[in-house]
């Protein structure tokens, strides 16, 4: 009898142990087993806070088992579908600013191409089956212009850091001057628009019309340019952007549309937490800049002039023209003075 009650606890302590194991890690075992149903019975303020401490429990054990490798691995597939520059620029741009052609058609077919693009970016997104198409489309038609602002802002701030660093040594970096900013992008859109409709429009003109809308998204960029964002973390970002805060009208998918919007929120903290292990808040401060870009999106919509960022883009591919002639001089004539000395 005594040797039948050893096994039976045996049995049972092996089977508490199994049932640890089956927990998720670093989940308190307390608020496994029922503490939430039992407090909301007797205390209903302490609910929440529990909650609080179950969600935390439950992101941190997803975080320990979503790998290093396996974030790399997602975000090389994003990056893979991704047309960054295709998206953040005109490849007609001396087409666009010269006034001589219709306008309004060149316009149109920029609104197009804008779609189209996003469109087949969505297509090539590595989770396009795991929603329906109607909700796709629902997605794109809400957040087109965050996604606009979002690239043109990332591209300009990458594409400036990266000739920055070839013009300038590390001991010499400027850091850039908002205002200064401002009216560089000003001048820019000034110079643009006064080509693309053949009379002159003034700064005043802009400022009084657009200098908000302007500030917004060079503010943006600035911020982008002086965390150094990666194409990593852009492109994380634009996922997250297009699925934050969306909820279809009908209620449906919305459960799919959270499981991906939180697995790539954890693929980007994952990322920052691995590569800027010296920047506690780089996660933060990535996600802050969300609602920015949100407002500046807004302010775009408003003014329906969508083609805005592409022309703020229009300097960099200039410079792009420019170095890329002067880097191919530059070694032709290094060339010939080699043969000849």
């Amino acid at each position: 009898m005594q040797q039948f009650k050893e096994q039976q606890q045996q049995q049972q302590q092996q089977q508490q142990q199994q049932q640890q194991q089956l927990q998720p890690a670093g989940i308190p075992p307390n608020l496994v087993n029922g503490t939430i149903l039992k407090t909301a019975l007797t205390n209903p303020s302490e609910v929440i806070r529990l909650r609080q401490r179950l969600d935390s429990a439950v992101s941190s054990s997803r975080d320990r088992t979503f790998s290093v490798e396996y974030a790399l691995s997602m975000i090389k597939t994003l990056i893979d579908c991704d047309e960054f520059q295709d998206i953040a620029t005109l490849r007609n741009l001396d087409e666009l600013l010269d006034h001589n052609t219709d306008l309004s058609e060149k316009l149109c077919n920029i609104g197009d191409s804008i779609v189209y693009k996003l469109v087949q970016w969505t297509k090539r997104l590595p989770f396009y089956l795991e929603l329906p198409v109607e909700v796709h489309t629902r997605l794109l038609t809400h957040k087109w212009h965050e996604l606009l602002v979002l690239t043109t802002s990332a591209y300009q701030a990458i594409q400036k850091a990266a000739s920055e660093q070839q013009l300038q040594t590390s001991s010499t970096m400027i850091e850039p001057d908002f205002s200064q900013e401002v009216e560089t992008n000003l001048c820019t859109l000034q110079n643009c628009l006064t080509s693309m409709m053949g009379r002159e429009i003034t700064i005043e003109q802009l400022r009084q019309d657009v200098g908000l809308m302007i500030e917004k998204i060079t503010h943006v960029t600035l911020m982008f340019r002086q965390i150094k964002l990666t194409m990593e973390e852009y492109v994380c970002l634009k996922v997250i952007t297009m699925l934050n805060q969306a909820k279809p009208a009908s209620g449906a998918s919305t459960g799919e549309l959270d499981t991906i919007h939180e697995r790539y929120m954890t693929c980007l903290r994952v990322y920052t937490q691995h590569m800027y292990p010296q920047q506690a808040t780089r996660f933060q401060d990535l996600l802050v800049r969300l609602p920015e870009i949100q407002s500046a999106a807004s302010l775009l919509l408003e003014s329906k002039m969508f083609y805005v960022p592409f022309l703020l883009n229009s300097a960099i591919q200039r410079w792009e023209k420019t170095a890329g002639y002067m880097y191919v001089m530059k070694i032709f004539f290094s060339i010939r003075i080699d043969v000849r000395f």
